[in-house]
């Protein structure tokens, strides 16, 4: 919860055997399973043609024709044109495309999809300051002209953005079957997987969704031809999928001058490998299989096999030996009087009402629960909650945040939301973590906007949290939306793995710090100030 001193009391997994399933997946992180030549060498391999074209420079990406051809696709890094090379199996350049309508600013990457499509990634940032990244997409010829001639083509430029930050990015690729593209970014620690929507415009901008975790310093990345396995590769490495939920396989690549581009061929039998460098090989080595060692569930939307219901609480009522009402009383950090009367169970939902009315010493009266001296989760812990949170000025909603049973040091909120956010047209959930109260206070915020998130912020959604050794991963709606590690921030190990162990609180807050006063515009129909909660479920790690 965002308080200053005055505070409230995959690796990545893709491919072979089944058809891609990309969609609102949590991350998930698997160990690799290595498969290599003799003594971890790298596999053997082929030159299987050479760039002889010296326009071609810095060969950065691979993609194969769309027709039943051996004729492959390039396009140098940054600091060229806006031109594609059509490549013969000789090596020699047929023809050079030029995209109209496109500029060449960071190109990093090409891909194939279906409708004899050809994909362009201007997605590199390696400062990490691009408000949107484009990709640009034209229509393959099927007649291309000899001799290295030069032709035109229309393109059609679409804009990305990423949901949380800026990236640098070396690899897109686009399924060959539903034409979804992916971008994959680059980073020593943090990369991910982000799915572009299955609808684009071309008019503005395009939400990217990240669904996955990546290995370190991905720069290139291919779907088979059949979309059922997909290899990403680094430098030195290519990494093999199955599925979001396997491990994957991993490869030692054969050493190339900056390996920075990659494609399965069309037969689905190799893997080719692409260099930087004037005159550059192709290397040809043979498609490697996915790992048949299967990581546990994906966590967000399920549960993985290590953990065991605890509490499944419907809110059919409220139990009396779970929860506590508080009544006559208030927290030190909001405007309003607690009292019971303001907190209900109806139709299978827990209502906390907030109201305009004046009671003892102030001028608003909300509602609270939670479960001190009667359950408590341990330190590692799963938990979920599906709330709907209103968001006029002066609200401030909390539909599931957690405390230490003794009280001292340590905060996690697993939601909050401030109507003043609305107000401002940034709705957001905030995540929080905190170390003790008191003038040495810290905290931990990560923010999402609703509108980068499925469905209404007014809406109903589902937040999950878990804790583990280490770690604790917050999801939206199946959308990882924040991860604190005993790295980020560097005081999380000495309140958050110490053995504690945890009670639940769910309550609505008027006005405070963060809150701030309702006004004028607050709406106090009595929907548009309440907060309600379809459930509340908790999991324990499985003995």
């Amino acid at each position: 919860m965002l308080k200053s001193t005055a505070l409230r009391g995959l690796g990545l997994t893709l491919l072979a055997g089944s058809a891609m399933t990309m969609g609102a997946t949590a991350p998930t992180t698997a160990s690799p399973h290595t498969a290599n030549g003799p003594s971890g060498s790298a596999v053997s391999h082929q030159v299987e043609r050479r760039l002889s074209d010296r326009k071609i420079v810095e060969s950065s990406g691979l993609a194969r024709s769309t027709y039943p051809r051996p004729m492959l696709w390039t396009h140098n890094d940054s600091g060229d044109t806006n031109r594609v090379f059509a490549v013969n199996k000789k090596g020699r350049t047929r023809a050079v495309v030029r995209l109209g309508g496109a500029r060449a600013r960071d190109w990093e990457d090409i891909s194939s999809g279906p409708g004899h499509r050809i994909w362009v990634g201007d997605v590199g940032d390696n400062a990490r300051r691009r408000s949107a990244v484009q990709v640009y997409r034209f229509t393959e010829p099927r007649k291309i002209p000899r001799k290295g001639r030069t032709v035109k083509v229309t393109s059609t430029r679409f804009n990305f953005t990423y949901p949380d930050r800026a990236h640098d990015a070396e690899s897109i690729l686009v399924h060959p079957r539903t034409g979804r593209l992916y971008i994959v970014t680059k980073a020593q620690q943090g990369a991910g997987v982000y799915a572009a929507p299955a609808k684009l415009s071309n008019s503005s901008p395009n939400k990217l969704t990240r669904i996955a975790d990546a290995p370190a310093n991905i720069t290139a990345g291919s779907f088979s031809p059949d979309g059922k396995t997909i290899i990403l590769g680094s430098y030195t490495q290519a990494f093999v999928y199955s599925s979001f939920t396997d491990t994957p396989s991993v490869v030692n690549l054969p050493k190339r001058s900056l390996g920075e581009s990659l494609e399965v061929n069309r037969a689905g039998t190799g893997v080719l490998l692409g260099s930087e460098g004037v005159k550059s090989p192709v290397l040809r080595i043979a498609m490697p299989a996915p790992s048949s060692a299967a990581a546990p569930p994906t966590s967000g939307c399920t549960p993985s096999s290590s953990w065991t219901p605890d509490l499944t609480e419907e809110f059919t009522g409220l139990d009396p030996n779970v929860w506590n009402v508080k009544n006559d009383t208030y927290a030190s950090n909001e405007d309003s009087y607690l009292r019971s009367r303001n907190v209900s169970v109806t139709n299978g939902r827990l209502r906390i009402q907030a109201r305009k009315e004046t009671y003892r010493s102030r001028n608003f009266t909300s509602g609270y629960v939670e479960t001190i001296g009667k359950y408590t989760l341990p330190s590692y812990f799963r938990a979920e909650v599906r709330a709907k949170v209103p968001l006029e000025q002066g609200m401030w909603a909390a539909p599931l945040w957690l405390r230490p049973v003794d009280g001292k040091a340590g905060e996690i909120d697993l939601v909050e939301t401030y109507g003043r956010d609305a107000q401002a047209g940034r709705a957001s959930v905030h995540h929080t973590i905190h170390t003790e109260y008191g003038s040495t206070h810290k905290q931990s915020v990560r923010s999402k906007r609703f509108s980068e998130l499925p469905g209404s912020a007014t809406g109903w959604h589902t937040y999950t949290m878990e804790k583990t050794p280490g770690k604790i991963v917050m999801w939206v709606d199946c959308v990882k939306t924040a991860e604190y590690t005993n790295a980020n921030p560097s005081w999380y190990s000495a309140y958050y793995d110490v053995g504690d162990r945890w009670n639940l609180r769910i309550n609505l807050q008027l006005g405070g710090q963060w809150g701030g006063l309702p006004d004028s515009t607050t709406d106090w129909s009595p929907d548009k100030t309440a907060m309600e909660v379809d459930y509340v479920r908790t999991w324990v790690p499985r003995s």
